[in-house]
C-alpha cells in the first residue's frame, strides 16, 4: 500500500443551485485511488450547498472510503459549522 498522498484538485464551482455567485469553501478528504492502494487527497472548492450535498454522501460512506474530511474557510477549519458533519 502506498503511503504518499497525491492531491487531486477537482476545481471550483462558484455558483449556488440557482446560478448565483456564492461564497466558496474548500472541502478536502482522502480516499483510495480506483484500482490501486494509492491514497489520494481530493480537493473541491464549493459553495455551502455543495458542501452539504457532498458532505452527506461522505458521511454515509464507511471510513474505508473517505477519511480526514475537512472544510476550510480561508485558513479556518469550519467543518463542524455544516449540519452534515455535526453527527
Amino acid at each position: 500500500m502506498t503511503t504518499a498522498v497525491r492531491e487531486i484538485d477537482l476545481g471550483t464551482l462558484n455558483r449556488d443551485r440557482q446560478g448565483r455567485f456564492a461564497k466558496m469553501y474548500t472541502l478536502s478528504y482522502e480516499t483510495r485511488a480506483k484500482g490501486s492502494d494509492e491514497t489520494v487527497k481530493v480537493v473541491r472548492h464549493l459553495p455551502a450547498s455543495g458542501i452539504e450535498t457532498i458532505g452527506k454522501v461522505l458521511m454515509k460512506a464507511s471510513e474505508d472510503i473517505a477519511w480526514n474530511i475537512q472544510v476550510l474557510d480561508g485558513d479556518d477549519d469550519v467543518t463542524f459549522d455544516f449540519e452534515c458533519f455535526q453527527d
